[in-house]
């Protein structure tokens, strides 16, 4: 099942509802937040709400006076225990609205949020290691952009098909420095001994919500995490690599460039993720 939200109302995804000259369209003028709700909740809601505030505030566009995740929280809830569906991935889609070519003439947001009925139950860790590769033949722009989840996503698109065409699960794309920033999906972590490290924002990765919860719950049972770049010397020398994102958690990755990886400390990790999830 896929319901739409636009302007207070469910609608199907075969019903139009933006015109041929939307700007999201036209331009990609916009960003994107994807969330998890189970537990008739939203997880990790204030992270989310902080983000997409920071996310407007640095593309100057409006948010609608009344939002508020709260209030998107109690309509997603309404819909699906209507429906008698307990979990969904919610995407909420921010685009300007103002008229005008590349310059608009104002920065009033429309806000379309999508459902998708899956079947969660909490954060399950993925039982096969995930294939590994990279995507070089784009990089990330060094710019406070390149944090946010910006509707302009060729770079992901891109390196998606290049992972297809290698039948590799994921993808690491790689910033303007040549070290890598992040996966397709995903925020990338690595692990020596007892030390994770994950790349700083200033690698330019995507400000993520489950990156943020990952390094804190880490911290908190006295793991060492840093932020330090990583190079693809670093994954191959790398005991453990995982990947995380608010829908999935953490993906162990279990092969890259020829090298297994095992999920001794990642696994550790998902089951701390699990217990700190809302409601288990």
């Amino acid at each position: 099942m896929n319901m739409f939200l636009y302007q207070g109302l469910w609608v199907s995804g075969d019903e139009p509802q933006l015109g041929l000259d939307s700007r999201s369209y036209r331009y990609g003028d916009g960003f994107f937040e994807s969330m998890r709700y189970e537990q008739e909740c939203i997880q990790h809601a204030e992270l989310h709400e902080d983000r997409i505030r920071k996310s407007a505030l640095l593309l100057k566009m409006d948010l609608p006076k009344d939002f508020a995740l709260q209030n998107l929280e109690t309509d997603i809830k309404e819909l699906l225990c209507s429906r008698n569906i307990p979990s969904a991935s919610v995407r909420c889609t921010f685009y300007r609205e103002g008229e005008g070519r590349y310059t608009p003439e104002n920065q009033i947001t429309q806000v379309i949020t999508e459902i998708r009925a899956t079947e969660f139950r909490g954060y399950p860790l993925n039982e096969k290691g995930l294939t590994l590769g990279i995507f070089s033949e784009l990089s990330k722009n060094s710019n406070y952009t390149s944090t946010i989840k910006t509707n302009s996503a060729l770079t992901y698109v891109m390196a998606g098909l290049h992972a297809a065409e290698n039948n590799w699960d994921e993808c690491a794309i790689i910033n303007d420095s040549g070290r890598i920033a992040e996966t397709v999906s995903s925020n990338i972590f690595t692990i020596n001994g007892e030390f994770i490290n994950t790349p700083p924002l200033s690698e330019y990765c995507v400000d993520g919500v489950m990156r943020k919860v990952v390094m804190q719950l880490a911290g908190a049972y006295g793991y060492s995490v840093q932020e330090n770049p990583i190079t693809e010397i670093s994954l191959s020398a790398a005991d453990e690599i995982f990947i995380s994102n608010a829908v999935k958690g953490i993906q162990w990755i279990g092969e890259y460039g020829g090298k297994t990886y095992k999920n001794a400390m990642s696994g550790k990790l998902s089951k701390m993720l699990n217990k700190s999830f809302s409601g288990l």
